[in-house]
C-alpha cells in the first residue's frame, strides 16, 4: 500500500486524473444537494427568523439607549445630591453633556425657594449647539411643565413623550427631544429638583432604522398613544399616529396592528403597505409605554427563494465552468513553485530576505528543488539578522550616550538654578536680621515699645525663615538613609486645629481657613505626630503663598476601616496638568519668584511614605489645588 501510494505522487498525470475524478464527484453531489434541498417554506422560515432577529437587534440597541440615558442620569444624581451648591450645578449641567456626546441637553431645576437669594425659580441648563455647548442659569416659571411636574408628583423617575422645547427661556433648542427624568432627593429623601436628560429624535431614529433586515425594509415607533416617534416619513412624526391613516381600506388592516402594538403584544402581521405585501413584526417598549415593528416587503424575502427556481438550470452550467476552471487551476498548481522560486530569487537579490516559502511536501524534483531553496534563504537570513540586530545595539548605545548627556546638562543646569535661588531664599532674611541688629546698636533706647515688638517679630519670623530652609537641606540629604520615627497616639481633631493655628494668611481681608471633619474629636490615630504637623503646615503654607481669596480648607475623614484622609484643599490659581509629575520632583519649582527652594512637596512626600502612606495631588478638583494624604489609621 504504500509502495502504490508513492508510486502515485512520483507520476504527476496520474495524481492530475485522480483529482479531476474527485473535483466531478464532489460537483455533482453538492449541486443536486442544494437543488433539493431549499424549499419555499425553508425559506419563509428563515425570513421570518432573520427579521424577528433584526428586530431583537433593534430593541436591543433602543434598551441600551433608554439603559444608558437613565444610568448617566443616576450618576449624575450621586454627584450632585452631596453638592446641592448654585455655583456648582450649572458646572454639573456641562459636565453631563462633555462626558456622553450623544445628550442634546440637561437641566437641573429646583424646587422653588429652594434658592431664595437667586429668585424663586432655579433652573441650570446645558444645551449642545452643534459643536459646541451653552450654559446658562434660567428664572422661569417651569413648575407646571409636564418634564417637571410629572416627576416631582409621581417622585420616580419617567420617559415623556417627544415633544418641542419652545418654553421661553435664554436658551431653547427648536427641535424635537426625547426626554428621561429623575427627581432629586435630599439626605431625607424628599424631592428638591429634578434631573431632565433630553436625547435628540433625530438621534434615537437613526439608531432605530441603522440595521435593515432587507434592502427596503423599514422602522417605525409608536408612542403610547400610537403617535409616530420613528417613521421613514419624517413629516408624519409625532403630529400623526397609526389611526390617521385617511385611506379606510388601510385603516382596516392597520388599525388592529395599532391596537395589537399598543397592548404590549409581540409578533408579526400580513397587510399591504403603499400597493405591496409586507410583513410587520413588532415588540413592545415596555419603559415608554410603546411599541417598534419592522416593514418587510414580501418582494425581499422571497428573492431567495425566486432566485432558487433559476440556480437548478444555472448549477449545471456552473459545474461545468468550475471543472474548466478546477482542471485550469490542476495544471497551473504544477507549476507555481517554479514561479514561486523566481519571485523568491528577486526578491533575494533586491535585499529581501524576511519572506519564507512554505515548506513541500511534494517527492518530485519540484518539491525537491523548492526545500533547498528554503535552507539557503533561511542561512542567508540568519546571517543579515545578525548582522541588523548589531547595528541595532550599536544604535541603542549611541541614543543611551546622548540621553546621558542630556541628563548632565540638566543636572549642572538645575544645580545652578538651585544654588542662585537658596542664595536668594537666605540672603533676604539675613539683611532683615543685619538691617534691625544696626538699628538696635544706634538707637535702642529711642525705640518706641510697639515698633520695638514689630521688629523682633520679624527678626524671629526671619530666623525661622532660615531655620527652615535648613531644616530642609538637612533632610533632603538625608532622605535616602532610613530614619526613625516616634510614633505615639494622638486624637486627629486637636491635630487639625494646631495646624490651622500655626498660619498666619497673608490676604486676611479676602482669604479665610478652616477645618472640616468627619470624625470625633475622640477619634485617635497611632503614628508620628511631629512628621504629619510638619507635613499639614508645609502644605497649608503653599496654600496661603498662593491664595488671594476665597478659603483654605483643612480636610480630615476616614477613607475606609483602617485608612486616614487628611485634604488640604485651596482657591488659588491651580496647578496645570502638565506639572502634576514634576511639583514632588526635589528642587523643583513652577515660578522662580515665589519664597521656597523646591524641597517642601518632595520631603513631605518622602514623610508620608516612610510613615506607611501617600501624598497625592488631586487631578480631579477645580478651581484651585488640593493635596490628599492617605495614613494608615494603625
Amino acid at each position: 500500500m504504500k509502495r502504490l501510494i508513492n508510486y502515485i505522487k512520483q507520476h504527476l498525470t496520474l495524481r492530475l486524473g485522480l483529482l479531476i475524478l474527485v473535483i466531478i464527484t464532489m460537483v455533482f453531489a453538492v449541486s443536486f444537494s442544494i437543488s433539493f434541498y431549499h424549499t419555499r417554506q425553508y425559506v419563509q422560515k428563515n425570513a421570518i427568523s432573520h427579521a424577528t432577529t433584526i428586530l431583537d437587534s433593534t430593541m436591543l440597541r433602543v434598551t441600551n439607549i433608554l439603559d444608558k440615558t437613565e444610568k448617566m442620569t443616576s450618576d449624575m444624581e450621586n454627584r450632585i445630591r452631596h453638592h446641592v451648591h448654585p455655583d456648582s450645578l450649572l458646572a454639573y449641567t456641562r459636565q453631563m453633556l462633555e462626558e456622553h456626546p450623544d445628550v442634546l441637553g440637561f437641566t437641573i431645576s429646583m424646587k422653588p425657594g429652594y434658592f431664595p437669594e437667586h429668585g424663586r425659580f432655579f433652573s441650570a441648563y446645558s444645551l449642545r449647539q452643534g459643536d459646541s455647548i451653552t450654559s446658562v442659569v434660567e428664572d422661569i416659571d417651569y413648575s407646571e411643565l409636564v418634564w417637571y411636574k410629572n416627576s416631582m408628583e409621581q417622585r420616580k423617575a419617567c420617559w415623556l413623550e417627544p415633544y418641542i422645547d419652545n418654553v421661553e427661556g435664554e436658551l431653547t433648542s427648536h427641535e424635537y427631544n426625547f426626554s428621561y427624568t429623575k427627581p432629586l432627593f435630599d439626605e431625607n429623601e424628599e424631592p428638591v429638583g429634578v434631573l431632565c436628560t433630553d436625547l435628540g429624535l433625530k438621534w434615537l431614529s437613526q439608531t432605530v432604522t441603522a440595521v435593515q433586515p432587507y434592502p427596503h425594509s423599514s422602522a417605525i415607533v409608536l408612542g403610547h398613544d400610537g403617535s409616530y416617534i420613528v417613521h421613514p416619513d419624517t413629516t408624519k412624526l409625532v403630529k400623526a399616529s397609526i389611526f390617521s391613516d385617511p385611506d379606510p381600506q388601510a385603516r382596516q388592516a392597520v388599525v388592529p396592528l395599532g391596537e395589537a402594538m399598543l397592548a404590549g403584544y409581540t409578533g408579526f402581521q400580513e397587510l399591504v403597505v403603499d400597493g405591496q405585501d409586507a410583513y410587520v413584526f413588532y415588540q413592545p417598549l415596555k419603559r415608554t409605554g410603546g411599541s417598534i415593528a419592522i416593514v418587510c416587503p414580501a418582494s425581499d424575502i422571497f428573492n431567495e427563494y425566486n432566485n432558487l427556481i433559476y440556480a437548478v438550470w444555472i448549477i449545471s452550467v456552473v459545474g461545468l465552468l468550475l471543472l474548466l476552471f478546477f482542471c485550469y487551476q490542476t495544471i497551473r498548481r504544477a507549476v507555481v513553485p517554479i514561479n514561486q522560486l523566481a519571485r523568491q530569487a528577486q526578491r533575494i537579490a533586491a535585499g529581501h530576505f524576511d519572506e519564507p516559502l512554505p515548506h513541500s511536501n511534494r517527492l518530485d524534483t519540484i518539491g525537491q528543488l523548492q526545500n533547498s531553496f528554503i535552507l539557503m534563504q533561511q542561512s542567508l537570513a540568519k546571517n543579515v539578522s545578525e548582522i541588523q540586530q548589531i547595528n541595532a545595539e550599536m544604535e541603542q548605545h549611541n541614543q543611551e550616550l546622548i540621553h546621558a548627556n542630556q541628563l548632565v546638562h540638566e543636572a549642572d543646569k538645575r544645580k545652578t538654578a538651585f544654588m542662585q535661588d537658596m542664595a536668594h531664599q537666605i540672603r533676604t532674611p539675613l539683611n532683615i536680621i543685619n538691617g534691625f541688629t544696626q538699628v538696635f546698636s544706634e538707637i535702642f533706647n529711642n525705640i518706641p515699645e510697639d515698633e520695638l515688638m514689630d521688629i523682633t517679630s520679624r527678626m524671629k519670623s526671619s530666623a525661622k525663615a532660615i531655620s527652615h530652609i535648613t531644616r530642609m537641606l538637612i533632610a533632603s540629604s538625608n532622605s535616602d538613609s532610613q530614619h526613625t520615627t516616634e510614633r505615639t497616639t494622638f486624637p486627629c481633631n486637636a491635630l487639625c486645629q494646631e495646624a490651622v493655628s500655626a498660619i498666619t494668611l497673608r490676604h486676611p481681608d479676602t482669604v479665610s481657613i478652616a477645618v472640616e471633619t468627619s470624625v470625633n474629636d475622640t477619634f485617635t490615630i497611632y503614628t508620628d505626630r511631629q512628621a504629619l504637623l510638619s507635613i499639614l503646615e508645609e502644605l497649608l503654607d503653599n496654600a496661603n503663598k498662593f491664595t488671594t481669596e476665597g478659603t483654605i480648607t483643612l480636610g480630615c475623614r476616614l477613607a475606609d476601616a483602617d485608612t486616614i484622609l487628611f485634604t488640604v484643599s485651596d482657591t488659588g490659581p491651580g496647578i496645570a496638568l502638565s506639572d502634576h509629575d514634576r511639583i514632588f520632583t526635589q528642587f523643583t519649582k513652577l515660578d522662580s519668584f515665589t519664597e521656597g527652594i523646591g524641597l517642601g512637596l518632595f520631603l513631605s512626600r518622602h514623610t508620608v511614605h516612610l510613615l506607611g502612606g501617600d501624598l497625592t495631588l488631586d487631578n480631579t478638583y477645580h478651581p484651585g489645588a488640593r493635596f490628599c494624604i492617605t495614613l494608615p489609621t494603625q
